[in-house]
């Protein structure tokens, strides 16, 4: 059962919470980023409203499920479907969105269970990306202004960023040029991050594109993701399905074996709401995307957690 709007006395004390977490840094310590039961709807749709504000005006309660109004549309939770009043009741038809614990840390393939490496082969396999339904694009498109190429390209915006020049959504200019210069500050003290830029081969925002073995439209093609690669891989693993041509245990390979950003450029992009695609099992090691509510749900996670601890908030 879902969580009902609370009282006066327990938003209080949520405030009285969100007031600490702000001051320090709160991540699950999950070893990889996993879908979670516990995650209720309504710290989504909250982290959402915080982490978009001038695009989501408000989070409710309304005929038994909770509602987000994003743009003036309204949608609803629909079992993490996020649709329009007139499709709630089909929620069937359509795939859920992910939301995770954003990790701490990339996880260890020596950790995989035998049952966890079955299924990440399984959710690996060309078939597996091809079945079941594909989402509602309505609450994305009332988020980012549109899904259609010709409506996200009257978003975009060109910046110079680690001395390339990418379109991205407009949203994320400014965090995109925050990053380009706290990467260039970091590059004169730090030499990992020097060795990085001086390396460095080809950087992608925008590009209108599925994702690859699906027909679902990328983070790209929002330009709400941004790509690195440098110029010479070696022998190292960057993206699990070229890996996975040559290897078919893709998903062992160590992160060792993987080729990543320093350690001081990733945290450079999630400081801006990004997430890295190396901490996925599916990992993507070049591959940052502008997620801020992932940020934001881990710490509403740990916030309602603490109330439930004391009985506030219920299931």
């Amino acid at each position: 059962m879902e969580q009902r709007p609370y009282s006066t006395g327990t938003k209080k004390l949520l405030a009285g919470f969100s007031i600490l977490l702000v001051t320090i840094s709160l991540y699950p310590l999950s070893s990889a980023p996993q879908i979670r039961p516990e995650i209720h709807a309504r710290q989504v749709l909250e982290a959402y409203k915080r982490s978009y504000p001038d695009r989501v005006s408000s989070v409710s309660w309304k005929n038994d499920d909770w509602i987000i109004e994003v743009g003036g549309e309204v949608f609803y939770w629909a079992n993490g479907r996020l649709l329009p009043e007139d499709l709630r009741d089909k929620w069937q038809d359509f795939k859920p969105y992910v939301f995770y614990l954003y990790p701490e840390e990339a996880p260890d393939p020596k950790s995989y269970s035998p049952e966890r490496i079955a299924e990440l082969q399984k959710i690996g396999s060309a078939e597996h990306q091809m079945q079941g339904p594909d989402h509602h694009n309505g609450f994305r498109s009332a988020l980012y202004g549109g899904t259609k190429r010709g409506e996200i390209e009257q978003n975009l915006v060109q910046v110079r960023f680690l001395g390339k020049t990418i379109s991205v959504h407009r949203m994320i200019q400014d965090q995109v040029q925050q990053i380009d210069e706290r990467i260039r500050m970091l590059a004169k003290s730090d030499p990992e991050v020097a060795q990085f830029l001086k390396n460095l081969g080809t950087v992608g925002g925008y590009n209108w594109r599925e994702i690859r073995g699906t027909s679902r439209i990328s983070m790209h093609s929002f330009g709400l993701a941004i790509d690195i690669q440098p110029r010479k891989l070696g022998s190292k693993a960057i993206y699990w399905q070229w890996e996975q041509e040559r290897n078919p245990k893709w998903m062992l390979v160590s992160q060792n074996n993987r080729w990543a950003p320093p350690a001081a450029v990733i945290k450079a992009f999630e400081d801006e709401g990004f997430v890295w695609g190396g901490k996925w099992d599916l990992y993507d090691q070049m591959h940052f995307e502008y997620r801020p509510e992932l940020h934001e749900v881990s710490k509403l996670y740990m916030i309602f957690s603490s109330l439930q601890k004391f009985g506030i908030g219920g299931d």
